[in-house]
This record gives C-alpha cells, structure tokens and sequence, in this order.
C-alpha cells in the first residue's frame, strides 16, 4: 500500500492468537504461543481416540505442586528427628549385654515403627499426587508405584516429567536434596562423636 506521494506503507503483520502450536524447533511436541513469542512451555499432544473425550491440556499457568508432594518431600525429617534423638549409646549397650545380643531397646522400637510409617504414608501420597497431576492434564505422568522403591526416585522422577510437560517442576527435587544433605551430614557428625564412646564401651566390656 502506497500513500498519496507513492511511498510505500508497510502494513503490521498479524501474529496469531496464543496458544499451542507445533514446535518451530521441529519437536513432536507443541509449544506454547503467548501471542507475542514463544515460550518453553511445552506440551506431549495425545492424538484423538473416537469415541472419547479429549483430556485437558497442561498450559503455562497449570498447577505442579500440591500438598501432596511437599509432604512427600519433608517426611524424611521425622525420620531425621528420630535419629538425631537417638540414644545410640544405650542401643549398644543393650546389644552388648542382651543375651541374644538385640538392639531392641523402645526407642529403636519407635525408631523401626516410625520409619515403616513414613514408607507407607510415601506410597500412599505419591499415588493421590500422581491422580492430583492427571486432573489436572497431564498426561501419563511419573506412575506412583515407583515410590516403593524409595521416596527420592518418586520425587526425581515426576519433577522431571513436569518440567519436560509445562517447563517448571524442580523445586521438589532441590528440597529433597537440601534435607538428604542435611540427614547425611547429621549422621556423619552423630557416628563421629559416638566413636569414642563405642570404643570405651568395647574396652569396658572386653576388661569383665
């Protein structure tokens, strides 16, 4: 288009509206269009099947936490208390001076029984987080069942499906390596300060 002096008029490209749309990159996937550039949001489509209806699809403002995977995050803390609480002094010393040499004093008891709680309360949240993420569109994610094997796989394995889904997701995974540091550093500092004692209560019984 040309003005009335014969100028040229550069008219403003359309840009089409947000939402998704085959990756530019050349992925199977579908990114996101904020209807001014594209995001890092992407999106597995899942193709129709007759006779069903289309799931909800996961978009830039889908939820990824939930109460249910922050408490899977922190339960290894009871566990951390329990340890640090621990008297492992009289553990020892029950095993030393128990006939059939059993560590089975009441606070190892709880310790054993607390610790089975938490194992069981992981598979359990971890199958109605798996459910929360499926409500909410996601399709496939990280199965629950793999919480039986060990809490950290659970939580590594789901963060890395939603962020490969929506591009966000990680914050549990970096929680539960700050409290897995912390419970291995505890644990170092509470065997190192037992030795001497141990070594004591060796000496002591080996001198009867």
């Amino acid at each position: 288009m040309t003005d009335g002096s014969g100028n040229y008029i550069p008219q403003p490209v359309a840009t089409p509206p947000a939402g998704w749309y085959p990756d530019p990159a050349g992925t199977p996937r579908r990114r996101w269009w904020n209807g001014v550039a594209w995001t890092e949001d992407l999106q597995y489509p899942e193709p129709p099947v007759y006779g069903r209806i289309a799931p909800t699809v996961v978009g830039p403002d889908t939820p990824v936490y939930g109460p249910y995977i922050w408490i899977i995050v922190l339960l290894p803390v009871l566990s951390l208390i329990s340890f640090a609480t621990m008297d492992l002094g009289a553990i020892f010393n029950q095993a030393m001076t128990s006939r059939s040499g059993s560590p089975y004093t009441v606070e190892y008891v709880l310790g054993q029984f607390l610790g089975l709680a938490v194992y069981g309360a992981t598979v359990t949240l971890a199958y109605f987080d798996r459910r929360r993420l499926i409500n909410a569109g996601f399709v496939r994610p990280f199965h629950w069942a793999w919480a039986f094997l060990y809490s950290g796989v659970y939580v590594i394995g789901r963060s890395v499906v939603v962020r490969n889904r929506v591009g966000r997701g990680l914050a549990p995974i970096w929680a539960w390596a700050a409290i897995l540091t912390g419970s291995t550093v505890l644990s170092i500092a509470k065997l190192v300060a037992f030795l001497p004692l141990l070594e004591m209560m060796i000496r002591t019984s080996a001198s009867r």
